[in-house]
């Protein structure tokens, strides 16, 4: 089954939309419309929830809007859809990994975590942290292809250093690699997905999102995984988004 995003040119560039049976990551900055998505794909899903089926939002930074899951779906079925959304608020990782068993009790069609390594990267440190992320991702991954179901993880963003390789003239043409540092330009940094390697192993698809006008709300869209193949962009309205952008 394929869910649609509300954006007929981001629902072309996943290949018609989100689909069932796979984990899909999307990141990007603040503002990107991450959560925005998550709540249109809410709306979009409940016309293929059949009886007892539910929506699971797990929410990790206390993003969910009821309202503008309602502004969306308008007046028509806004009050059904709530009603179809289970919402599980954590406030640890212990509580996010945790709230994972109710799938096998509920086994929803669609499973939303946004973000999924807010508090991970606030309750782990190095190795472990990747470690811990990896097994919850595994679960999440073998739960969608198991139960046919959607999964959507959001993500954050980081400004890391660039780094750069130089040849030494002096040394026998000898790389050396560095690092820019604080003192260097802003052009020294650069956006990169949080602990993106780790959730790449088990995403099945990978949407990056970034601003292109703060002011008209227009964001554009990368597909980075399975395969990099292209971009669109579209606005963020109150009724969800548009593809018209003039």
């Amino acid at each position: 089954m394929i869910i649609s995003t509300g954006s007929l040119s981001l629902d072309r560039l996943l290949g018609g939309g989100i689909r069932t049976g796979l984990l899909t990551d999307v990141y990007g900055p603040s503002g990107t419309g991450k959560s925005q998505l998550c709540f249109s794909l809410c709306v979009n899903s409940a016309k293929y929830l059949k009886q007892k089926e539910m929506i699971m939002f797990i929410d990790t930074v206390g993003t969910f809007r009821p309202e503008r899951v309602s502004e969306i779906a308008r007046q028509e079925t806004n009050n059904e859809i709530l009603d179809k959304i289970i919402f599980i608020r954590a406030f640890s990782t212990n509580d996010q990994i945790k709230s994972l068993r109710k799938i096998y009790d509920i086994k929803p069609l669609l499973i939303i975590i946004d973000s999924a390594t807010s508090l991970f990267s606030t309750e782990y440190r190095g190795a472990s942290r990747h470690l811990v992320l990896m097994n919850h991702l595994h679960e999440l991954s073998f739960a969608a292809i198991n139960f046919d179901c959607a999964v959507v993880i959001t993500n954050m963003v980081r400004n890391v250093p660039v780094v750069r390789t130089i040849s030494d003239q002096g040394d026998n043409n000898v790389n050396k690699v560095i690092k820019a540092t604080t003192t260097t330009t802003s052009n020294s940094y650069q956006q990169r997905e949080f602990m993106g390697t780790s959730v790449s192993i088990y995403s099945h698809i990978k949407l990056r999102l970034e601003i292109v006008n703060s002011e008209k709300s227009i964001v554009r869209a990368s597909l980075m995984q399975p395969s990099p193949r292209g971009q669109v962009s579209f606005r963020i309205i109150s009724r969800g988004f548009s593809d018209q952008i003039k």
